[in-house]
Parts: C-alpha cells; sequence; structure tokens
C-alpha cells in the first residue's frame, strides 16, 4: 500500500482517538489510526477500488476519508447516522470515508462488536430494502475483509 495524497487537515492528537472511540463504542483498526493521525482528511490520487456490486456486478468507486475535525463538513462524527436505524441505517457500522456519489464506506462490526479488525462495506445511500420486521434499511456491499485489504485495493 502506498498512499499519494494530494491533500489532507494535518496531524491528529492521539487522545483524539480515544474519545471517538469510547463516544461511538468501537474501536478503529490500528492503520487506520496510523494512517489518520498522520492524514485526517485526507484525500489520494490513489482513491479507486474495485468490487463485485450485490447485484454481481464489477463496480467501482472513489474514497475520499472523514475528518476527524467537527468544523469539516464531511466529518466522522456527523455520518455516524448510518448506524442508526431511524435513518435507515444499519446498526454497527462506522462511516470513516464518502464517495462522490454519497455512498458510505464503513468499518463493519456486525460480526465482532468488541473487535479492532472489522470488515469493510459499501453502503449504498440511495438503494434501500425491506426487512423482515418491515423497517427499511441501506443497502450494505461487501468490499474487504479489513481495513488493511481495502488499502491495498486502492489504484488510480
Amino acid at each position: 500500500m502506498q498512499l499519494k495524497i494530494y491533500r489532507d487537515n494535518g496531524i491528529l492528537f492521539k487522545e483524539v482517538f480515544g474519545t471517538l472511540e469510547k463516544k461511538i463504542n468501537y474501536l478503529f483498526p490500528s492503520l487506520y489510526k496510523k494512517i489518520v493521525i498522520k492524514h485526517d482528511g485526507m484525500r489520494l490520487y490513489n482513491n479507486i477500488f474495485d468490487f463485485t456490486n450485490v447485484y454481481g456486478e464489477v463496480d467501482e468507486r472513489d474514497v475520499n476519508f472523514l475528518s476527524f475535525d467537527n468544523s469539516e463538513v464531511e466529518n466522522i462524527l456527523a455520518e455516524q447516522y448510518v448506524s442508526d436505524p431511524k435513518y435507515a441505517g444499519v446498526p454497527h457500522l462506522v462511516a470513516f470515508a464518502i464517495c462522490a456519489n454519497g455512498d458510505y464506506v464503513c468499518l463493519d462490526y456486525r460480526d465482532d462488536p468488541t473487535g479492532d479488525n472489522p470488515k469493510v462495506v459499501l453502503m449504498y445511500h440511495d438503494d434501500h430494502i425491506e426487512n423482515e420486521d418491515g423497517t427499511t434499511s441501506m443497502v450494505v456491499n461487501h468490499v474487504a475483509d479489513s481495513f488493511e485489504e481495502f488499502m491495498d485495493m486502492l489504484h488510480e
């Protein structure tokens, strides 16, 4: 994995992660912490990832990392409604990036809510399914088995 960064908000203090992890009750992957501490809200030249979508088609998206700075419009705390069923969210997902089309790239803690090595999924902001209980939620698409695998997928 080689980061080709064209813009970021600079360095974060490590305490920021501890505070946010306590607030949202999830542990971030160590590689994510290592990268974001140096490059908050980063934008990459190699920001494209390919995947097979839930409809069986090869697809691609771009990725723009959310900032930990609350003054940024696209900040990590403001986007956590993705896990709130009241907003068609799916519990145990944590958005860490957004795509240009509005979809979210999320850490998926559904298999292990107390772990620090979640899968990475794409949540379609404008594609919904009806659940067995009659509620509606955004469609979730598996992308990678870990954050590290996700980062290795990125290309220009």
